[in-house]
């Protein structure tokens, strides 16, 4: 594949004596992490470049969403184009490599290794893997110590492997509407990100003290009259409390969103599954473990805590992949908790040849819910989740209940998942009422058929992938 990489320095005029020892030891680099560039040049009007010390390894590669593919070319397995920024295409979408292999950095005579690649707008995750890595997804990476993540400081925080760059959309060379992950214009306050821990009874960790990332919305007043209205967030598989925010760009988008008046200032928890209990991810006992940490743990802490409202109208909740069947769970097992669900690649009904029909006593318990909001990425091949995703909005709405959907173009990634978020908070988490049903496709073709025989119009309305 094509890629930019920065010139390796030549070493040229060493000198013949070398009068002191410290000068066999190359300059440390000044200018270390991600920089954004402004070329004016196409695909996208800005490159990137990477920076990594790492003056003893062999080999340094770059992971991450910083590779691009063709939707439809994502495959079951994962693999995909796997184009870099530079070979970035209208329509292209980012993911992340599973088991194709990254593209390597070049090493200065500084030690650092680099790279520079042009990426279009947008947010993009990133980190470093030393030494061969033939499958990206089973190599070790770490993120950018010249740029951490959000919670590195935190020593309870848990692992962190990516770091994130954002770029700006170039007037001449459009790509992503990105305005929802920029920074905050001039007179705009964002809210608080806070790490913390809470007691739990079921967490393995010692003492109990089970992680929980928080946002606070700007101006946030523990003393106001009105309790602040609450959203939990949940991640999927391999993630954890720091996943919304260190790769979801959960801030960004809850800033935006209260900026522009489109959602109330809300507190927003992101929790962590990790530990609850042995069972598998997706058994019973998993699911009911779940619920029971955030009825018994992670809510009364909160409450107190961050003086949210305990009322389950202000309440919702969002979860995506695993995290999206736990939430299915609660909508159907525990309607006293929340009032608002999003639900999204939900990781359920894996290996069935259907989604499942709720029972009455399901239905009825879900018929409680203000707002079901479901979305996936359109080209989402993982075990069939895209699908599901799609069937389970059509039998949900089917039999009578407040179904929103935001399906967008793309697999089973975090370029999904932010937008499912940032549509979800925008009128739909902690609406006044509940909206009537929309459909929000990746894009619809509408045919209306003349049917001069009968004299009767008939329109069919096919679902764009």
């Amino acid at each position: 594949m094509a890629v930019t990489v920065a010139a390796l320095a030549v070493l040229a005029g060493a000198p013949a004596v070398v009068p002191t020892t410290t000068a066999l030891e190359p300059p440390r680099p000044s200018a270390l992490g991600p920089t954004v560039r402004e070329t004016g040049e196409g695909p996208s009007g800005y490159q990137v470049t990477f920076r990594f010390d790492a003056p003893s390894a062999a080999e340094v590669s770059i992971v991450g969403d910083v590779y691009f593919t063709d939707p439809s070319h994502i495959g079951a397995d994962m693999v995909h184009d796997a184009r870099t920024g530079d070979e970035w295409r209208a329509g292209d979408v980012p993911h992340a490599l599973f088991t194709q292999e990254p593209v390597s950095l070049a090493q200065g005579p500084d030690g650092v290794w680099e790279i520079t690649m042009g990426l279009p707008a947008g947010v993009h995750s990133y980190g470093f893997v030393t030494g061969e890595c033939g499958a990206a997804a089973f190599c070790e990476s770490t993120f950018d110590p010249a740029n951490p993540p959000v919670f590195a400081d935190a020593p309870e925080a848990s692992a962190q492997t990516l770091s994130q760059v954002y770029v700006p959309e170039h007037p001449e060379f459009p790509t992503d509407d990105a305005s929802h992950l920029a920074p905050l214009g001039d007179g705009e306050t964002a809210g608080e990100v806070r790490h913390v821990t809470y007691p739990s009874t079921q967490s393995p960790l010692p003492g109990g003290a089970h992680p929980l990332g928080v946002y606070l919305p700007p101006g946030w007043d523990p003393a106001r009259a009105e309790p602040y209205p609450l959203l939990v967030l949940s991640h999927g598989a391999d993630g954890n409390e720091t996943s919304w925010f260190s790769q979801g760009a959960a801030a960004a988008i809850l800033d935006h969103a209260i900026a522009d008046g489109a959602m109330p200032p809300a507190v927003v928890v992101t929790t962590s599954f990790e530990g609850l209990t042995p069972a598998q991810m997706g058994e019973p006992a998993f699911l009911s473990a779940y619920a029971a940490e955030l009825r018994d743990s992670v809510l009364p802490f909160v409450e107190r805590s961050f003086h949210t409202s305990g009322d389950r109208q202000d309440r919702a909740f969002g979860g995506l992949s695993m995290g999206g069947a736990l939430g299915l769970n609660l909508l159907a097992e525990h309607p006293d908790l929340f009032s608002s669900y999003g639900l999204w690649s939900a990781a359920a009904d894996l290996g069935s040849a259907s989604v499942a029909i709720p029972s009455d006593g399901e239905l009825g318990r879900m018929s409680e819910a203000r707002t079901i909001h479901l979305g996936t990425g359109l080209h989402d091949a993982l075990q069939g989740i895209g699908d599901r995703s799609q069937e389970r909005a059509d039998l949900y709405a089917g039999l009578g209940l407040p179904v929103t959907t935001h399906d967008v173009s793309g697999g089973h990634t975090w370029h999904v998942w932010r937008q499912q978020l940032d549509d979800y908070v925008r009128g739909v988490a902690f609406a006044e009422s509940p909206a009537p049903p929309r459909r929000q496709w990746g894009w619809i073709a509408t045919l209306v058929v003349g049917v001069a025989l009968t004299g009767v119009a008939i329109g069919a309305v096919r679902r764009g992938v």
